[in-house]
């Protein structure tokens, strides 16, 4: 009997985050057009565009590494 291997995908767990960056970075842009601010946010908007580009480049590169494993498992098989 084959043993079955344990799916290593645990889903984008960075991308909820790395939207909501991306959200409120839009979200502080447009209340800097008015005078406004997020008063819970003290950074730039583009610092917060710049780390949900980081985020996202992490969990793309996650998914292709998990992918190349299952290739790598059913070459194997």
């Amino acid at each position: 009997m084959a043993q079955q291997s344990q799916q290593l995908y645990s889903g984008p767990v960075l991308l909820l985050p790395a939207v909501l960056l991306f959200g409120f970075a839009i979200l502080e842009k447009a209340l800097n057009l008015f005078g406004a601010n997020v008063p819970f946010v003290n950074v730039f908007p583009s610092q917060l565009l710049n780390w949900a580009v980081v985020l996202l480049a992490f969990e793309i590169a996650l998914t292709l590494r998990q992918i190349l494993e299952q290739i790598v498992v059913n070459r194997s098989d």
